[in-house]
């Protein structure tokens, strides 16, 4: 009778053993995979700031344009799909992807350990400086001078945190140190224009396009309070997406597609490197 309970109970084990290895685990089953969904789908939905020139803007024909743009082109077409952009102002880049309202950001994500607590990032693409942009006649000479001034940020974009680090500080010696949060590159850049702020902090590549399109209007202003590496970004956990944008941007790289990509849009390219040097 021993013998007979013995084995019912080892045959037993095997089979649940056999069910157990056949069958996904709750992770496996639960783990995004946008990559067969898109490929499903047949629409690509990028994420893109279109106020970020020469990063993403809109053309004289109001169409999406710039390099997150033709980024977004030539990955919905590696993929064999539609591309669908959807407009995502700065502090709407990683709700936007939370909320799966696109698959992917392709919007000059700083990549943070922060962020990367919310959302997944590529390889670094993209490197910028962060300084402050003034008026031609500004007093202003130098980034230490916003003491005591009132600056325009973009809320929560990398620049608004890396200036605040010097707000909280400039504060203290002098109570008359301001800055007024925006809800886009755009707001911030009008405000300046209008005199409502002394300065704006952002990125050394937009700021270069303004100057380019407003010739001795304004000027940047050093050195660098903060130096940045961008990445693509998706959804936390979506790893099978995330190898295959790796690969793809790797394979761009070695092609010699990207730097390609990056100069039809007038962007500064720097390689896909690990080295992180100033």
């Amino acid at each position: 009778m021993k013998t007979t309970r013995g084995k019912v109970f080892s045959v037993l084990c095997f089979v649940l053993l056999v069910i157990a290895i056949a069958l996904p685990s709750a992770a496996q089953q639960s783990q995004e995979n946008t990559l067969d969904e898109v490929l499903s789908r047949g629409v690509l939905r990028v994420g893109a700031m279109l106020d970020w020139p020469p990063g993403g803007y809109r053309d004289a024909k109001g169409q999406p344009a710039g390099l997150f743009v033709d980024l977004a082109e030539r990955m919905a077409k590696d993929l064999g799909a539609k591309l669908e952009i959807v407009e995502t102002a700065g502090a709407n880049r990683i709700p936007a992807l939370v909320a799966k309202r696109v698959d992917v950001c392709i919007a000059g994500l700083t990549i943070t350990p922060e962020r990367a607590k919310v959302v997944h990032f590529s390889i670094p693409m993209e490197r910028g400086a962060m300084v402050a942009m003034v008026p031609s006649k500004s007093a202003i000479k130098q980034f230490s001078d916003l003491k005591g001034k009132t600056a325009g940020t973009v809320r929560g974009t990398t620049p608004e945190i890396g200036y605040l680090e010097f707000y909280e500080k400039w504060k203290k010696e002098n109570p008359s140190t301001k800055y007024i949060s925006y809800d886009s590159n755009a707001d911030q850049l009008l405000a300046l224009k209008q005199g409502k702020v002394d300065a704006i902090c952002e990125n050394d590549i937009w700021f270069n396009d303004v100057i380019k399109k407003n010739p001795g209007q304004f000027r940047m202003v050093g050195p660098p309070y903060y130096y940045e590496w961008c990445g693509l970004a998706v959804r936390k956990g979506d790893q099978i997406w995330l190898n295959w944008i790796n690969t793809w941007l790797w394979d761009l790289m070695v092609r010699g597609d990207l730097e390609k990509i990056y100069k039809k849009s007038g962007f500064p390219y720097w390689p896909v490197t690990p080295a992180y040097v100033k």
